[in-house]
């Protein structure tokens, strides 16, 4: 099937941390569920769901999945990549299909104005049905009175996607922030209790635009730990799970309700150049209950 002309998946701003909420039936009774679109750096970015054993044919250009539920069997892809891992998401192929389950994913497409450098946070504004909702503020600005560590620190936060079911649980909030050349975003490890702003999650990192070819994810035993594993990441990487993981592959929960999760953080990277250049990246903080294992 082709891409729908109108979005067929109701949209509402009301939820209480702020973004747009996009609302999913599951069940599989609909083929195809498209939700609008939004622009920011020349990066398209669409919500879809398809049925069992849909196929949906993309335009031409240049395409980065995302799965979050489901699996797709063209191209092969789930959720997950190994634990730790780096893969791309970018599409060799128009053509998707979904698997037996249906698959509920992010698409990413690089329009003509998408450079390979992102210079300064106002090239990263967003546009789109109730963009007004998807603004940037420093992280300073985000966790004011909360957090001293991000204090003068080149970096940003956008309010981003709550994908809900129709009963209105979240399965995954879609974080977007972005970061400046050699800025370090803090090792941890996000053992806080769970609130209702700030429930727990299993979280993937999805890279939309890179400031250099080093920045990514870091593991480490300690947060003074000074000889980090680093993992590089370009646009259209994610990677595979951080957080502890059970025999069948769920998330190992602390005792306060957080998912437990070894020290870690991103780094942005030096490419020895003087110019500035950002990171651009979707955190998809998925909601425990909704973590899917093969």
């Amino acid at each position: 099937m082709q891409m729908h002309q109108v979005p067929n998946v109701r949209s509402s701003s009301d939820h209480p941390r702020g973004g747009i909420s996009l609302h999913f039936e599951l069940s599989g009774q609909m083929d195809l569920q498209q939700s609008a679109l939004w622009s920011a750096g020349g990066r398209r970015l669409q919500f879809f769901c398809l049925g069992s054993n849909q196929q949906l044919t993309l335009p031409s250009g240049e395409h980065f999945i995302k799965v979050v539920l489901g699996q797709l069997v063209q191209p092969d892809r789930q959720c997950w990549a190994a634990p730790f891992a780096v893969r791309s998401t970018k599409l060799g192929t128009n053509q998707i299909i979904a698997g037996s389950s249906g698959a509920l994913f992010a698409l990413m497409t690089l329009d003509g104005r998408a450079s390979e450098r992102v210079r300064h946070i106002s090239e990263l504004e967003f546009t789109g049905e109730g963009a007004h909702q998807l603004q940037w503020q420093t992280f300073e600005e985000k966790f004011d009175g909360a957090l001293e560590f991000f204090n003068g620190k080149d970096c940003y936060m956008a309010d981003g996607f709550h994908l809900l079911d129709m009963d209105g649980r979240e399965i995954v909030y879609v974080n977007p922030w972005a970061c400046g050349k050699g800025v370090d975003l803090s090792t941890h490890n996000h053992a806080h209790a769970p609130s209702e702003l700030a429930p727990a999650f299993a979280e993937v990192h999805w890279v939309l635009a890179a400031a250099t070819p080093t920045s990514g994810m870091y593991q480490k035993h300690s947060p003074e730990d000074d000889r980090p594993i680093r993992h590089p990441m370009v646009v259209g990487d994610e990677h595979g799970p951080y957080f502890d993981r059970q025999p069948d592959g769920r998330p190992v929960m602390r005792s306060n309700g957080a998912v437990q999760y070894p020290w870690h953080g991103w780094q942005g990277g030096d490419d020895g150049d003087s110019a500035p250049a950002y990171d651009f990246v979707a955190a998809f903080e998925i909601n425990p209950a909704f973590v899917q294992v093969s």
